[in-house]
């Protein structure tokens, strides 16, 4: 099959740092996120530090939304000026609207006249999970794959993606609404920590840790056992950057050759994980 340029576009759901994006040819479109009556460009008015310090202090959750149908547009087309195909790498859709405001964007621009075909893709994934299948795809642009190549090996990746993290606190989940009042801080009181996987699209708790460090180390057992150790894993973490380097010395104690990134969790996840939190991405073992 004739190579193809193609040209990939996200959004800021995916917490890939800006400059990484932008050395990648890869178009980023930025989330918005909400306090009271002010919203906030992420990653270009407001950085993941900034939005953990307005978040300790606000006495309610801050709320995100999506990039707009006319945000894609304007990306579609400009992503169009040098591309033969645009593929739109969407956080999952299970969680959140982005990817049918994409697929809506993809069908305006085509309506409207474009002649380089859009391609919209469920990750099923987001954050540094999603971050992860971005960097895969880019690689595969690279090497000339075109958007229908690419999607059929992310699908492949899909299921091979593990993720899997430890909240330090269910304050913003009981804020949220997602768990009762009593039942957050009794597991607080008791320092329980639950453990969280995202898979198929969704996040579900998996066990408990008595601690922090209990929940840390069996995060990283999980990468010991189901993950391809050759690749690159992410630590990410949510305002917590001592606690990534110490899940990164937990890493190198069992893997010594490990190629370990660290990086931090953005405002659209760390609405609903809070601060504290530290997790891992890896792709697993086939």
């Amino acid at each position: 099959m004739e190579s193809r340029r193609v040209r990939l576009i996200t959004h800021t759901g995916c917490d890939m740092p800006l400059q990484e994006a932008k050395s990648l040819h890869i178009g980023m479109v930025p989330d918005k996120v909400i306090f009271g009556e002010t919203e906030y460009r992420n990653m270009t008015e407001i950085t993941a530090e900034d939005f953990y310090e307005k978040m300790e202090a606000a006495r309610e959750l801050p709320t995100s939304s999506g990039p707009s149908v006319g945000d894609f547009v304007r990306a579609f087309r400009e992503a169009a000026e040098d591309a033969d195909e645009i593929l739109c790498l969407m956080i999952t859709s299970r969680m959140s609207g982005c990817y049918s405001t994409a697929v809506a964007a993809a069908g305006t621009v085509k309506r409207q006249g474009l002649k380089v075909p859009v391609y919209v893709y469920d990750t099923q994934q987001c954050s540094h999970g999603m971050a992860q299948m971005v960097r895969a795809a880019a690689k595969m642009a690279e090497e000339g794959d075109s958007a229908l190549q690419i999607m059929e090996k992310l699908s492949d990746l899909q299921g091979r993606m593990g993720v899997y993290f430890v909240l330090e606190s269910l304050k913003n989940a009981r804020k949220g609404g997602r768990v009762g009042a009593i039942k957050a801080i009794a597991a607080d009181a008791l320092g329980i920590k639950p453990l969280l996987l995202f898979a198929d699209g969704l996040v579900s708790d998996y066990a408990i840790a008595r601690g922090m460090a209990d929940g840390m180390e069996r995060v990283a057992s999980r990468f010991f056992s189901e993950g391809t150790q050759e690749e690159t894993v992410t630590v990410f973490h949510a305002a917590a950057p001592e606690r990534a380097e110490e899940m990164k010395k937990i890493i190198l104690r069992e893997v010594p050759g490990a190629v370990i990134r660290i990086e931090s969790v953005g405002p659209v996840i760390g609405i609903y994980t809070g601060s504290g939190c530290v997790g891992i991405a890896f792709t697993k073992k086939d």
